[in-house]
Parts: C-alpha cells; structure tokens; sequence
C-alpha cells in the first residue's frame, strides 16, 4: 500500500505545527517572523512548498519499506 501526501496536506500539517509554536511563550518579533516567514516563504504554491512535500512522501516512504521488511527478518518467538 502506498500512501502520498499532497502539497495542501502538507501545508496542513506544517500549518498546525506552526500554530503551535506560534502559541509558545516566544516573543512578539519572533512570532511575527514565524507568520511571516509561513505566508510569505511557505505558501501551498511555493516551490519550497512542494520540497517540503516530496521529503514528507520520501520519508514516508522510507519508513514503510523499513517496516514491510522487518517482520520477515525478525524470529516470530520474539
């Protein structure tokens, strides 16, 4: 089974991670950077967007894999 990510998931979930460092007790300027840097650099059409969203797929796929062959190389009496 494969499972993939689109841009806008991605950008969902970075979204909600950002509002809650946004949340943290963290000064006004950094908080401002944070939004800014979010609407300005990481907007759901931007290419570092897409970037995020291929490492996210890339990772994920890493990590089925790894799984998949794990259960095969393990002893069952384990």
């Amino acid at each position: 089974m494969r499972v993939q990510f689109t841009v806008e998931e991605v950008w969902a979930m970075m979204d909600n991670v950002v509002e809650q460092v946004v949340d943290l007790k963290i000064g006004q300027k950094d908080r401002a950077a944070i939004r800014r840097w979010r609407s300005e650099d990481m907007s759901p059409g931007s290419p570092a967007m897409r970037l995020l969203a291929e490492k996210v797929n890339a990772e994920l796929e890493r990590v089925a894999i790894r799984t998949e062959a794990s259960p095969i190389k393990k002893p069952d009496w384990l």
